[in-house]
């Protein structure tokens, strides 16, 4: 059986997340870059931006409406987007459950086959034979494959 490697994602870098009491806030940066605040949030890991905006934070600037939430300084990517947990926590899912059904020490029981029961009239006749159900069809399966 072949081996299938796979890699979980890397953990993200944290961000600086700044909050703004108003939802949707715009501010300019020098360079002109725009930071979007959409739902009183705006994210970013660019030094330049961090340090402007601490700089004007720490002097009062924007009127007090852009500030830090000291219980909040930082987010991650996967609180950033919701998405992205959800992609890493359905991976994690999926690799578990793979990963169970290959482990040879995970014992699956056993089973036996009981008798067949006709699901409808035309099954009857090959069941009481003792055959399945479905022999009628693979022959006409497989005389429409010969030709």
């Amino acid at each position: 059986m072949n081996a299938v490697t796979t890699t979980v994602p890397a953990p993200t870098a944290e961000k600086r997340l700044y909050k703004s009491t108003l939802k949707f806030n715009n501010v300019i940066f020098p360079n002109g870059h725009v930071a979007h605040f959409k739902g009183g949030m705006y994210v970013t890991d660019v030094p330049a931006q961090i340090e402007y905006l601490d700089a004007q934070i720490a002097q009062n600037g924007f009127g007090g409406a852009v500030y830090i939430d000291p219980t909040a300084r930082t987010i991650t990517a996967e609180q950033e987007n919701p998405m992205l947990a959800l992609r890493k926590r359905l991976f994690e899912e999926f690799e578990a459950e793979r990963l169970a059904k290959i482990d040879p020490n995970n014992d699956m029981g056993s089973s036996a086959q009981g008798k067949l029961n006709p699901a409808s009239t035309t099954d009857i006749a090959p069941v009481a034979l003792g055959g399945d159900g479905a022999a009628s069809i693979r022959a006409a399966v497989a005389a429409r494959a010969s030709k």
